[in-house]
Protein backbone atom coordinates (compact mmCIF):
# COMPACT_ATOMS: atom_id res chain seq x y z
CA UNK A 1 0.00 0.00 0.00
CA UNK A 2 1.32 3.39 -1.09
CA UNK A 3 0.57 6.51 1.92
CA UNK A 4 0.63 10.21 0.92
CA UNK A 5 0.64 12.53 3.59
CA UNK A 6 -1.32 15.75 2.48
CA UNK A 7 0.24 18.68 4.89
CA UNK A 8 -1.85 22.24 4.42
CA UNK A 9 0.15 25.20 5.65
CA UNK A 10 -0.42 29.01 5.82
CA UNK A 11 2.44 31.19 7.64
CA UNK A 12 3.55 28.96 10.32
CA UNK A 13 7.02 27.44 9.37
CA UNK A 14 8.24 26.63 12.85
CA UNK A 15 5.20 24.71 13.11
CA UNK A 16 5.59 23.30 10.41
CA UNK A 17 8.78 22.29 10.21
CA UNK A 18 7.95 20.30 13.68
CA UNK A 19 5.14 18.32 11.84
CA UNK A 20 7.28 17.16 8.95
CA UNK A 21 9.75 15.69 11.38
CA UNK A 22 7.41 13.72 12.74
CA UNK A 23 6.08 12.88 9.79
CA UNK A 24 9.64 11.70 8.66
CA UNK A 25 10.09 9.56 12.18
CA UNK A 26 7.44 7.45 11.06
CA UNK A 27 7.95 3.81 12.09
CA UNK A 28 6.55 2.51 9.22
CA UNK A 29 7.78 5.45 6.35
CA UNK A 30 5.53 7.27 4.19
CA UNK A 31 5.83 6.83 0.53
CA UNK A 32 5.11 10.51 -0.27
CA UNK A 33 5.03 13.68 1.60
CA UNK A 34 3.00 16.66 0.16
CA UNK A 35 3.23 20.03 1.31
CA UNK A 36 0.11 22.05 0.02
CA UNK A 37 1.41 26.12 0.76
CA UNK A 38 -1.64 28.54 1.04
CA UNK A 39 0.46 31.24 -0.34
CA UNK A 40 2.37 32.13 2.56
CA UNK A 41 4.32 34.88 3.02
CA UNK A 42 6.63 34.28 6.07
CA UNK A 43 9.36 32.69 4.21
CA UNK A 44 8.18 28.71 4.05
CA UNK A 45 9.05 28.26 0.74
CA UNK A 46 12.99 29.17 1.84
CA UNK A 47 12.44 26.67 4.66
CA UNK A 48 11.14 23.97 2.81
CA UNK A 49 13.48 24.83 -0.42
CA UNK A 50 16.88 24.28 2.37
CA UNK A 51 15.43 22.17 5.26
CA UNK A 52 13.07 20.06 3.07
CA UNK A 53 14.21 19.40 -0.50
CA UNK A 54 12.86 16.37 -1.09
CA UNK A 55 9.12 16.72 -0.60
CA UNK A 56 6.64 17.63 -3.10
CA UNK A 57 5.38 21.25 -2.25
CA UNK A 58 2.40 22.26 -4.26
CA UNK A 59 2.13 26.27 -4.07
CA UNK A 60 -1.12 27.56 -4.22
CA UNK A 61 -1.35 31.21 -5.80
CA UNK A 62 -3.55 32.42 -2.88
CA UNK A 63 -4.98 31.38 0.17
CA UNK A 64 -7.65 29.06 -0.32
CA UNK A 65 -7.78 28.06 3.59
CA UNK A 66 -7.97 24.78 4.92
CA UNK A 67 -10.55 23.18 2.59
CA UNK A 68 -9.32 24.80 -0.54
CA UNK A 69 -5.78 23.30 0.44
CA UNK A 70 -7.06 20.02 1.90
CA UNK A 71 -9.12 19.52 -1.66
CA UNK A 72 -5.78 20.65 -3.54
CA UNK A 73 -3.83 18.29 -1.76
CA UNK A 74 -6.40 15.36 -1.66
CA UNK A 75 -6.78 15.65 -5.41
CA UNK A 76 -3.14 15.90 -6.18
CA UNK A 77 -2.97 12.24 -4.31
CA UNK A 78 -5.42 10.41 -6.11
CA UNK A 79 -4.60 11.39 -9.30
CA UNK A 80 -1.15 9.96 -8.64
CA UNK A 81 -3.11 7.08 -7.59
CA UNK A 82 -1.93 6.78 -3.56
CA UNK A 83 -4.29 4.14 -1.75
CA UNK A 84 -4.35 5.86 1.30
CA UNK A 85 -4.26 9.91 1.86
CA UNK A 86 -3.09 11.05 5.56
CA UNK A 87 -4.34 14.86 5.85
CA UNK A 88 -3.34 17.00 8.56
CA UNK A 89 -2.66 20.57 9.54
CA UNK A 90 1.14 22.04 9.71
CA UNK A 91 0.65 22.49 13.39
CA UNK A 92 0.33 19.16 15.08
CA UNK A 93 2.80 16.21 15.60
CA UNK A 94 1.97 12.83 14.46
CA UNK A 95 3.62 10.10 17.39
CA UNK A 96 6.18 7.81 15.86
CA UNK A 97 4.02 4.89 15.20
CA UNK A 98 1.13 6.77 14.44
CA UNK A 99 0.86 5.61 11.16
CA UNK A 100 1.70 2.02 11.61
CA UNK A 101 -1.00 1.65 14.18
CA UNK A 102 -3.95 3.07 11.91
CA UNK A 103 -2.76 0.87 9.29
CA UNK A 104 -3.59 -1.90 11.36
CA UNK A 105 -6.97 -1.23 10.89
CA UNK A 106 -7.24 -0.79 7.15
CA UNK A 107 -8.96 -4.00 6.93
CA UNK A 108 -12.20 -2.94 8.98
CA UNK A 109 -11.83 1.06 7.77
CA UNK A 110 -11.92 3.65 4.77
CA UNK A 111 -11.42 6.39 7.15
CA UNK A 112 -9.34 6.28 10.36
CA UNK A 113 -9.42 9.04 12.68
CA UNK A 114 -6.90 8.57 15.89
CA UNK A 115 -7.48 10.07 19.42
CA UNK A 116 -5.99 13.52 20.40
CA UNK A 117 -3.76 15.24 22.92
CA UNK A 118 -4.06 18.87 22.87
CA UNK A 119 -1.77 20.89 25.79
CA UNK A 120 -1.13 17.37 27.43
CA UNK A 121 -4.72 16.36 27.53
CA UNK A 122 -6.96 13.95 25.96
CA UNK A 123 -9.33 16.05 23.73
CA UNK A 124 -12.92 14.40 24.02
CA UNK A 125 -14.06 13.73 20.51
CA UNK A 126 -16.72 11.35 20.57
CA UNK A 127 -19.66 13.29 18.95
CA UNK A 128 -22.87 12.73 17.45
CA UNK A 129 -24.76 15.17 14.95
CA UNK A 130 -27.71 17.26 15.69
CA UNK A 131 -29.25 17.36 12.39
CA UNK A 132 -30.64 20.68 13.03
CA UNK A 133 -28.28 22.66 14.23
CA UNK A 134 -25.77 21.30 11.12
CA UNK A 135 -23.01 20.47 14.18
CA UNK A 136 -21.80 17.48 15.70
CA UNK A 137 -22.33 17.96 19.47
CA UNK A 138 -19.39 16.63 21.47
CA UNK A 139 -20.51 14.28 24.43
CA UNK A 140 -19.23 15.00 27.82
CA UNK A 141 -16.85 11.50 28.11
CA UNK A 142 -15.86 9.39 25.00
CA UNK A 143 -18.66 6.42 26.35
CA UNK A 144 -17.15 4.06 23.63
CA UNK A 145 -13.69 3.74 25.07
CA UNK A 146 -14.74 3.66 28.88
CA UNK A 147 -16.59 0.90 27.79
CA UNK A 148 -13.52 -0.66 26.63
CA UNK A 149 -13.49 -0.66 22.62
CA UNK A 150 -10.54 0.14 20.55
CA UNK A 151 -12.47 1.45 18.14
CA UNK A 152 -15.96 3.02 17.09
CA UNK A 153 -17.57 4.14 14.50
CA UNK A 154 -18.44 7.70 13.31
CA UNK A 155 -20.49 10.17 10.78
CA UNK A 156 -17.82 13.31 11.04
CA UNK A 157 -14.63 13.72 10.15
CA UNK A 158 -11.15 15.73 11.15
CA UNK A 159 -8.76 16.55 9.43
CA UNK A 160 -5.73 16.31 12.12
CA UNK A 161 -4.59 13.09 11.54
CA UNK A 162 -7.34 11.60 9.11
CA UNK A 163 -5.79 8.83 6.98
CA UNK A 164 -8.21 8.28 4.52
CA UNK A 165 -8.36 5.59 1.38
CA UNK A 166 -7.65 6.91 -1.91
CA UNK A 167 -11.03 5.18 -3.47
CA UNK A 168 -13.03 6.50 -1.01
CA UNK A 169 -11.97 9.83 -2.02
CA UNK A 170 -13.14 8.69 -4.94
CA UNK A 171 -16.83 7.88 -4.39
CA UNK A 172 -17.34 10.46 -1.59
CA UNK A 173 -15.24 13.37 -3.37
CA UNK A 174 -13.23 16.09 -1.98
CA UNK A 175 -13.72 18.50 0.78
CA UNK A 176 -15.88 21.48 -0.21
CA UNK A 177 -13.81 24.53 -1.23
CA UNK A 178 -16.73 26.97 -0.14
CA UNK A 179 -15.93 26.39 3.71
CA UNK A 180 -12.88 28.10 3.31
CA UNK A 181 -12.03 26.88 7.24
CA UNK A 182 -14.11 25.07 10.11
CA UNK A 183 -16.78 23.06 9.27
CA UNK A 184 -15.32 21.31 6.02
CA UNK A 185 -13.92 18.51 7.42
CA UNK A 186 -17.07 17.63 10.17
CA UNK A 187 -19.32 17.18 7.16
CA UNK A 188 -16.41 15.23 4.96
CA UNK A 189 -17.16 12.69 7.62
CA UNK A 190 -20.45 12.73 7.20
CA UNK A 191 -20.12 12.34 3.54
CA UNK A 192 -17.83 9.59 3.50
CA UNK A 193 -20.06 7.58 5.91
CA UNK A 194 -22.30 6.99 3.13
CA UNK A 195 -19.67 5.17 0.60
CA UNK A 196 -17.55 3.70 3.28
CA UNK A 197 -16.25 2.79 7.22
CA UNK A 198 -15.49 5.95 9.34
CA UNK A 199 -13.98 4.58 12.60
CA UNK A 200 -12.29 6.82 15.47
CA UNK A 201 -9.76 4.94 17.57
CA UNK A 202 -9.09 4.90 21.04
CA UNK A 203 -5.38 4.85 20.24
CA UNK A 204 -3.76 8.55 20.80
CA UNK A 205 -1.69 9.38 17.13
CA UNK A 206 -1.88 13.16 17.16
CA UNK A 207 -0.45 16.03 19.55
CA UNK A 208 -1.10 19.61 19.13
CA UNK A 209 -0.25 22.60 21.78
CA UNK A 210 -3.26 25.35 21.26
CA UNK A 211 -1.58 28.85 21.18
CA UNK A 212 -2.53 32.62 21.79
CA UNK A 213 -2.92 32.48 17.75
CA UNK A 214 -5.67 29.15 18.41
CA UNK A 215 -8.34 32.10 20.45
CA UNK A 216 -11.46 32.95 19.46
CA UNK A 217 -10.89 35.69 16.13
CA UNK A 218 -13.24 37.97 13.98
CA UNK A 219 -13.20 35.27 11.39
CA UNK A 220 -14.32 32.27 13.44
CA UNK A 221 -17.00 34.32 14.80
CA UNK A 222 -18.72 34.72 11.58
CA UNK A 223 -17.26 31.64 9.74
CA UNK A 224 -18.57 29.54 12.64
CA UNK A 225 -22.34 31.17 12.46
CA UNK A 226 -21.97 31.15 8.05
CA UNK A 227 -20.71 27.85 7.57
CA UNK A 228 -23.48 25.94 9.09
CA UNK A 229 -25.65 27.54 6.23
CA UNK A 230 -23.15 25.26 3.81
CA UNK A 231 -23.12 22.10 6.40
CA UNK A 232 -26.92 22.29 5.64
CA UNK A 233 -27.31 22.45 2.35
CA UNK A 234 -24.72 19.22 2.42
CA UNK A 235 -26.77 16.61 4.67
CA UNK A 236 -29.96 18.03 2.76
CA UNK A 237 -28.29 16.40 -0.15
CA UNK A 238 -27.44 13.42 1.89
CA UNK A 239 -30.77 13.04 2.27
CA UNK A 240 -30.97 14.52 5.78
CA UNK A 241 -34.12 16.15 6.88
CA UNK A 242 -32.99 19.49 7.84
CA UNK A 243 -35.75 21.67 9.54
CA UNK A 244 -35.20 25.28 7.94
CA UNK A 245 -36.70 26.84 10.91
CA UNK A 246 -35.00 25.12 13.91
CA UNK A 247 -31.83 25.78 12.18
CA UNK A 248 -33.08 29.67 11.86
CA UNK A 249 -33.09 29.46 15.72
CA UNK A 250 -29.87 27.42 16.34
CA UNK A 251 -27.96 30.24 14.52
CA UNK A 252 -29.75 33.18 16.25
CA UNK A 253 -28.87 31.42 19.29
CA UNK A 254 -25.11 31.11 18.46
CA UNK A 255 -25.10 34.68 17.70
CA UNK A 256 -26.31 35.53 21.17
CA UNK A 257 -23.69 32.82 22.46
CA UNK A 258 -20.90 35.04 20.34
CA UNK A 259 -22.04 38.06 22.04
CA UNK A 260 -21.90 36.51 25.58
CA UNK A 261 -18.27 35.34 24.43
CA UNK A 262 -17.08 38.99 23.14
CA UNK A 263 -18.47 40.93 26.59
CA UNK A 264 -16.72 38.31 28.36
CA UNK A 265 -13.77 39.07 26.84
CA UNK A 266 -12.10 42.25 26.63
CA UNK A 267 -10.09 41.68 23.60
CA UNK A 268 -12.65 40.98 21.39
CA UNK A 269 -14.94 44.04 22.61
CA UNK A 270 -14.72 45.85 18.83
CA UNK A 271 -17.06 46.71 16.31
CA UNK A 272 -16.14 44.71 13.74
CA UNK A 273 -16.04 41.50 15.84
CA UNK A 274 -19.91 42.09 17.19
CA UNK A 275 -20.63 42.66 13.23
CA UNK A 276 -18.69 39.38 12.64
CA UNK A 277 -21.71 36.52 13.43
CA UNK A 278 -25.10 38.59 12.33
CA UNK A 279 -22.74 39.09 9.23
CA UNK A 280 -21.77 35.29 8.74
CA UNK A 281 -25.83 34.76 9.44
CA UNK A 282 -26.57 36.49 6.80
CA UNK A 283 -24.01 35.79 4.31
CA UNK A 284 -25.22 32.28 4.97
CA UNK A 285 -28.62 33.19 4.50
CA UNK A 286 -27.67 34.49 1.24
CA UNK A 287 -25.55 31.74 -0.03
CA UNK A 288 -22.24 33.47 -0.01
CA UNK A 289 -19.57 31.41 0.77
CA UNK A 290 -15.96 31.31 0.25
CA UNK A 291 -13.04 33.40 1.50
CA UNK A 292 -14.20 35.86 3.95
CA UNK A 293 -14.56 39.28 2.28
CA UNK A 294 -12.31 41.14 4.43
CA UNK A 295 -9.05 38.96 3.56
CA UNK A 296 -7.19 39.76 0.31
Amino acid sequence: MRVCAVVVTFNRKALLRVCIGSLLAQTRPLDKIVIIDNASTDGTDALLREEFAGLDVLSLPVNSGGSGGFHAGMKWAVERGFDWVWVMDDDVRMRPDALETMLGYEAIADMIQPRKVINGAILVWEAIWDANACSAITYSRETSFDNGRDWTSVTYGCFEGALIRGSLIQRAGLPDERYFVMGDDTVYGFVASQYGRVIYLRYIGVEKDLGPGNQLSRMALYLQTRNRFLTAEILTSCGVPVSKKLLMLHQLNLVLASWAAIARTPRLRKWVNLKAPVEGLIHGLQGRFGKPYWIK
